[in-house]
């Protein structure tokens, strides 16, 4: 559809149609865009957001740039960008191995399975990795490397290395309270790093490639590898930039993972502490907020620039001048190749070539089922821990923590229920809400730009689009400040109405492009009927946007549910705590009960899993149609 112009003369015939714009861009205003203002200037003064605002001028930003622990907060967050990046590999391995099941049953199953651990909360994952596989004494990591015979290869090279007594005969490895060894353990977490989303994204742009092009290359006698790098990876190549532009990005903004592995501090001597990280301690424990909002203007000016600049490579084109030109055979030089090339001769097939092309073609298939199958139960691991745990005493745990052990204890459950349910229903009542306000202020937002090209409307999309950009928790100390001056500090509004705000921008970005591609006679017979912008909201764009609603809700629903750094530093009362926090606080008691724990792990988990079952086919429709078809 073809947005209708609306000059300044006409807009009193249409002015109404600004009301559908307006609680988007008030969120978007008072909880990004003001803290991003507030931010700047409060990052020229000597301020701990109270009673002290000294105008210090660029001191802030010189201190920052003659900082080494900020510098190497970057160091560290580009390493683990970097190794982000390898852990794209065995997500793309798997899409690629269940795109080349030949039974069509067998590839639905192996989908639907990778989609379970997708829904499983992060920090929950976290949680797991840090309780059973870090652990020094037991850990299933130096146990691991010591069945594996793997520790001792360890302390070889240590020995050869000079890497300094970390891998010793006779004392385990501290993962997470060796500061040589925390960072190892931030990129190990997760194995095998198979994220859900990586593997679906890259299994619909393998099933858009024609069988077609597959028979003609099991004609030609083309072996697995050369069907990888001809055929299928080139097609594939959009998918992986992508998620590549996210996975950078993400790793440099983010903050949650490391605090929840490594605390707030970054481990021990701060050897993985993130720049957000960095900025939230200098905020919230030195109380130095002028310094760290100048970090957050830093962090917002790296990411945006580090994504333009993968865009640009992403988009780069060489010149004409710079491509490489086919060379031209002379005649006589092809007669001459063509004499002394040597003809390949035909012949039939021996019942030996039979035999040993079965052969092959088994063992591929069992290599293939065999690297699925492996991926997804380690895939499945924390979950079976979570559950065999969560029916445990604590001696049943420490003499036998991987298998069932009777009898069972079923009041872990009971328990955790006391304990968890409490905040499992703020976050239900916080995400719920939280996704209503996005998806109604959204769907009219997308409307105002998708229906009518208005004046300022150009503006206001591109204020939109800025925001994609810009890293959230970059803004989070003026944030911090102005929930506090609006007196919604330890309040479920101030979560609720961050989020939507928050969730504002993927989700117009989305709509629009849905609701821009309605039928345009759909419109206009509306508006021969007489009806209002309301009532084609209400009427034709409303009954379509089932699919995209439930998609756009569901993510909306799942980053709600997740998000744990906000709540972490405005909330105090622990009856209004949201469930993340609440495992936070359970996970650092000094006493642990580990079958109440486990069961809260999963009863956090439970809500999301059945929210998912009863949503997924709205939701596959909504990520395989994309448009209304006219």
């Amino acid at each position: 559809m073809i947005n209708k112009v609306v000059k300044w003369k006409d807009i009193r015939h249409h002015w109404e149609i600004y009301l559908f714009v307006l609680p988007t861009l008030f969120l978007i205003g008072l909880f990004v865009y003001y803290p991003a203002a507030s931010g700047v200037f409060h990052s020229f003064y000597r301020w701990n957001g109270a009673d002290i605002a000294e105008f210090v001028g660029f001191d802030n930003y010189l201190h920052l740039m003659r900082s080494s622990d900020f510098w190497r907060s970057f160091r560290v967050a580009f390493i683990l960008g970097g190794w982000n990046v390898v852990k794209m590999i065995p997500a793309l391995m798997v899409a690629v191995c269940i795109h080349r099941c030949r039974n069509p049953k067998m590839q639905f199953f192996y989908r639907s399975m990778f989609v379970i651990p997708m829904v499983i909360p992060g920090l929950v994952v976290v949680l797991i990795w840090r309780t059973f596989f870090f652990e020094a004494s037991s850990g299933y990591l130096n146990q691991f490397l010591m069945a594996s015979g793997l520790f001792d290869f360890l302390v070889r090279m240590d020995s050869f290395w000079g890497w300094g007594g970390i891998f010793v005969h006779g004392q385990m490895p501290a993962w997470l309270g060796d500061p040589r060894l925390i960072l190892v353990a931030c990129i190990v977490w997760g194995f095998p790093w198979v994220g859900s989303f990586a593997v679906l994204t890259h299994l619909a742009k393998l099933q858009g490639i024609s069988k077609d092009v597959y028979e003609a290359a099991d004609i030609d006698g083309v072996n697995w590898w050369s069907k990888f790098t001809r055929i299928e990876l080139p097609l594939i190549m959009g998918s992986i930039y992508l998620l590549l532009v996210f996975v950078i990005i993400e790793s440099i903004k983010d903050a949650g993972m490391v605090l929840a592995l490594a605390g707030m501090y970054g481990g021990p001597g701060g050897a993985v502490q993130v720049p957000a990280l960095f900025m939230i301690r200098k905020a919230f424990i030195d109380q130095e907020m002028g310094y760290a909002c100048a970090v957050g203007i830093v962090l917002t000016v790296i990411v945006m620039t580090l994504q333009k600049l993968l865009t640009f490579v992403m988009h780069y084109e060489r010149p004409a001048w710079m491509r490489r030109k086919p060379r031209r055979m002379s005649a006589a030089r092809a007669a001459a190749y063509e004499t002394f090339t040597p003809r390949v001769e035909t012949r039939a097939p021996t019942p030996f070539d039979r035999q040993w092309r079965k052969t092959k073609d088994f063992a591929l298939r069992a290599a293939k089922h065999a690297t699925i199958w492996t991926v997804l139960l380690s895939a499945f691991l924390p979950l079976y821990l979570m559950a065999v745990v969560s029916f445990k005493t604590n001696p049943q745990f420490y003499a036998a923590p991987a298998t069932l052990t009777l009898p069972l204890h079923p009041e872990n459950w009971a328990e955790a229920w006391r304990m968890v349910m409490p905040s499992v229903a703020n976050s239900v009542f916080i995400s719920t809400s939280v996704t209503v306000l996005t998806l109604c202020f959204a769907l009219c937002a997308a409307y105002f730009f998708a229906r009518q090209k208005m004046p300022l409307s150009g503006f206001f999309w591109n204020a939109i689009l800025i925001l994609m950009m810009m890293p959230m928790i970059a803004n989070l100390v003026p944030l911090f400040r102005l929930l506090n001056d609006l007196n919604l500090v330890n309040t479920l509004a101030a979560l609720i109405l961050v989020g939507a705000s928050a969730g504002q921008v993927f989700a117009v970005f989305v709509l629009r492009n849905f609701v821009g591609d309605v039928p345009g006679e759909l419109y206009e017979a509306a508006e021969i009927d007489g009806a209002s912008h309301f009532q084609q909201l209400r009427n034709v764009v409303i009954p379509l946007s089932g699919p995209i609603l439930g998609t756009v809700g569901v993510m909306q629903f799942l980053s709600a549910w997740n998000e744990f750094v906000l709540p972490l530093i405005i909330m105090r009362d622990h009856n209004r705590l949201p469930v993340m926090v609440q495992l936070m606080r359970m996970s650092g008691e000094y006493i642990k009960f580990w079958g109440p724990l486990m069961a809260g792990y999963a009863m956090a988990s439970i809500p999301i899993i059945l929210m998912f079952i009863f949503s997924m086919k709205l939701f596959v429709r909504g990520l395989t149609d994309g448009a209304v078809k006219g």
